[in-house]
C-alpha cells in the first residue's frame, strides 16, 4: 500500500498526537470527549425543536444560552487543565535533566546536548569545545569538614561558573565532582581563555570550610580534536588527566 495513501491516515494521525506537546494532546483528548459530544446533543434538541409546532418552542433561547455556558465553562475548565499538565510536564522534565543539589545539568543531559551540539557544529562548520573539570583534592574536603562542606564547594563552584558564562553555555554535572561545560561557537583558543578565568574565580573564592579550592580543567575542541560525541569527550578527558599529573590546578595541554 502507498504509505502516503489514505490507508495509513489512522497510524498517522497516532504518531502525529503522540508527539504533539501535551497540552495539546489533553485540549484534543478533552475536546473529544466533551465538547464534540455536547455541539451534537445540542444539534440533535435543536432538530426535535425545528420538528415541534412554533407554540412550543418557547425555551429554544434557553436552551441555547445553556448550551453556551456549558461550552465556555468546559473550555475554560479545559484550558485550566492543559495548563496545569503542561506545568507538571516542565517540572517533571526538570527533575529529570537537572541535578538537585547544584541545580546544573545531569549526565543524562549532557548526553542528549553533546549528540545536538555535535550535528549542529556539523551543519553550520562552526567550532563546539567540551571542557571537563574536577574538583582538586574533593575527597579530602570531605573528609575533614564534612560532606556539607563538600556540597557547598559544588554549589559555589556552580555558581562561579554560571557566573562567567553565556546564555548559549551549557553546565553539567557530570559526575559526584567532575563537571562537562558545552561550548557552543567557541574554538580551543576561546575555551582557554574561558578555562582559565574560571579556574582563576574558583582560587580566589571564599569557601565556607575556610581553605583554598582549586580545580583542574580539560579541554577538548570540535572539529579539530574530534568529529564524533564519544571522541570529544575522550579528548578533553585525555586534556583533564594531563591537568591533574602536571600538578592540578591548571587546564592541560
Amino acid at each position: 500500500m502507498d504509505p502516503e495513501g489514505g490507508g495509513n491516515a489512522a497510524p498517522r494521525a497516532f504518531r502525529v498526537m503522540r508527539e504533539s506537546p501535551i497540552r495539546q494532546r489533553v485540549v484534543i483528548a478533552l475536546a473529544l470527549s466533551t465538547v464534540i459530544p455536547t455541539l451534537i446533543l445540542f444539534y440533535v434538541l435543536l432538530m426535535h425543536i425545528v420538528g415541534m409546532p412554533p407554540e412550543q418552542r418557547g425555551y429554544l433561547p434557553a436552551l441555547a444560552l445553556s448550551t453556551m455556558m456549558l461550552m465556555i465553562g468546559g473550555g475554560a475548565v479545559i484550558w485550566d487543565l492543559a495548563r496545569e499538565a503542561d506545568r507538571a510536564n516542565t517540572r517533571w522534565r526538570d527533575l529529570s535533566l537537572t541535578d538537585e543539589l547544584t541545580g546544573a545539568y545531569n549526565r543524562r543531559y549532557f548526553d542528549l546536548r553533546l549528540h545536538e551540539e555535535i550535528a549542529r557544529a556539523e551543519r553550520s562548520g562552526h567550532p563546539l569545545s567540551l571542557m571537563l573539570l574536577d574538583v582538586d583534592h574533593f575527597k579530602a574536603v570531605n573528609d575533614r569538614h564534612g560532606h556539607d562542606a563538600g556540597d557547598a564547594v559544588l554549589k559555589e563552584i556552580c555558581r562561579i561558573i554560571q557566573g562567567q558564562s553565556r546564555a548559549a553555555t551549557t553546565l553539567c554535572r557530570y559526575g559526584g565532582d567532575e563537571f562537562a561545560i558545552l561550548l557552543p561557537e567557541t574554538a580551543w583558543t576561546g575555551a582557554l581563555v574561558y578555562g582559565d578565568r574560571i579556574r582563576t574565580s574558583v582560587n580566589r573564592a571564599t569557601f565556607p570550610h575556610a581553605e583554598p579550592v582549586t580545580i583542574s580543567i580539560g579541554l577538548g575542541a570540535f572539529p579539530g580534536d574530534a568529529r564524533s560525541p564519544d571522541n570529544l569527550f575522550k579528548a578533553a578527558d585525555t586534556s583533564l588527566y594531563a591537568a591533574k599529573a602536571g600538578g592540578r590546578n591548571r587546564i592541560g595541554g
